[in-house]
């Protein structure tokens, strides 16, 4: 019994021991030791950095930042202009008459004081001769109303003159008769014969004198009239000469003639149109620009032109620069090089201006601004937001945009050194965590 019972308690024992080495590696223990492993990998995987995924809060954002530094855009504009003189006249008819000649045409060059219009003098050479013969009637009706005067003076102051001196035996004959018949040398009848003498002899020399006087009267109001007859008659004849040297109608200046709207036969008035005349060694291009680019174009400024297929350059002249109706600065541009025929570049003519401008950065006429890339710039509600890294914090910050040009952008509301975020994550948002990788750089 005691050698069967001990190899039963060997058996009993030796069993359980055997079970367990007969089972596989690992086998034991399944559910703690895979809630372990999964742990350990968990803990071994790499921290990704998915910039699309909305990160928890504690989640720190691994973003690029760029320096906000101060500079400026140069930005090219094209602009439609319009080629201008600054001689540009409308040469006008200075006297009345029919058009007889056209010695030119249009487009042709002209010299100063050249002969481009001649009226026919046919009327206005009459209007000499007429004016010529009036000057003529005037002057001989003076001088034989001055001969007039002159022969009835003598003969009326002849008459004063005798009258007198009958007077003078009138008197002396009276004054005889008077004493003799205070003698009774005379008879009364005698002395009334007498005192009748000397009243006639009276008489016709207040006669003679009212003569005299008349005359010297009428003269006095006569040869002024006579004189002014004559120096109008001078001054139409002057008018019609000047008139007739007027017939030839010539240019002012050189230039090109840009318009002839008269015909032969025409009759043009004092004043009207003969023709215009563009001096073309002055060209220039107008255009319009915004006020905030005005700044952008001081004088001296160069600039393209192009006209069809020629292309020239000029420069920013001086000018005014106040805005017009159309609320655009206007800006004039004097063309370089230009040949003075004007047959390439027609006064009037719509050519492209093209010219390069410089916004921000305060230089230029530009607003002072820092410079950043667009990709930094989102928009929050209406207004232009960027990120600014501060100590590891992403902040929004409203930005005013001062002008823009491809990939870059000049604004304001930032410190020069600020660092903004570009790109911006889609999931970042105020007050999160961020990690820089190494500076991207300026666009």
């Amino acid at each position: 019994m005691t050698g069967r019972t001990g190899r039963l308690l060997l058996a009993l024992l030796c069993g359980p021991l055997l079970l367990v080495a007969c089972q596989k590696p690992g086998a034991a223990g399944t559910a703690t030791q895979g809630t372990a492993t999964k742990a350990t990998a968990a803990q071994a995987a790499p921290k990704g950095n998915n910039l699309d995924a909305a990160p928890s809060k504690t989640t720190t954002l691994q973003v690029k930042v760029v320096a906000a530094t101060s500079g400026s855009l140069s930005v090219s504009r094209t602009a439609s202009g319009t080629v201008k003189s600054s001689r540009d006249s409308n040469v006008a008819a200075q006297a009345p008459g029919a058009v007889g000649r056209v010695l030119v045409q249009v487009g042709d060059r002209v010299e100063a004081g050249q002969a481009v219009v001649l009226l026919s003098d046919t009327a206005l050479r009459d209007s000499v001769n007429s004016a010529r013969l009036q000057l003529q009637n005037a002057q001989i009706n003076l001088q034989q109303g001055s001969r007039n005067t002159g022969q009835n003076s003598g003969q009326l102051q002849a008459s004063v003159a005798s009258a007198q001196a009958n007077l003078q035996k009138a008197q002396q004959q009276e004054a005889a008769n008077r004493d003799l018949y205070g003698l009774g040398g005379v008879s009364r009848s005698d002395l009334i014969a007498s005192q009748a003498a000397l009243a006639q002899a009276q008489s016709e020399l207040a006669q003679a004198r009212n003569a005299l006087n008349q005359n010297g009267q009428g003269g006095t109001l006569s040869l002024p009239l006579l004189q002014n007859q004559v120096a109008q008659a001078r001054a139409s004849l002057s008018q019609a000469q000047s008139n007739l040297s007027k017939a030839s109608i010539r240019a002012p200046f050189a230039g090109v003639i840009a318009a002839l709207p008269l015909g032969v036969g025409e009759y043009v008035q004092t004043g009207s149109t003969a023709f215009r005349l563009v001096d073309t060694s002055a060209l220039s291009v107008d255009f319009g620009v915004a006020p905030a680019e005005a700044a952008g174009l001081p004088t001296g400024t160069p600039l393209n032109i192009q006209y069809g297929d020629q292309k020239l350059t000029g420069r920013v002249k001086e000018g005014d620069r106040v805005a017009g109706t159309d609320r655009l600065v206007p800006i004039s541009v004097r063309l370089d090089g230009v040949p003075g025929t004007g047959g390439s570049l027609p006064v009037g003519a719509a050519v492209q201006v093209r010219y390069t401008l410089k916004l921000g950065g305060g230089s230029g006429g530009g607003v002072a601004g820092l410079r950043i890339p667009v990709s930094a710039i989102q928009q929050t509600g209406g207004s232009n937001v960027v990120f600014v890294n501060a100590g590891g914090v992403a902040r929004q910050t409203a930005v005013g945009i001062v002008a823009e040009s491809g990939d870059s952008a000049v604004v304001s509301g930032l410190n020069e050194g600020d660092t903004v975020i570009s790109p911006v994550p889609p999931s970042l948002a105020d007050g999160a965590a961020v990690s820089t990788s190494p500076a991207g750089a300026q666009p």
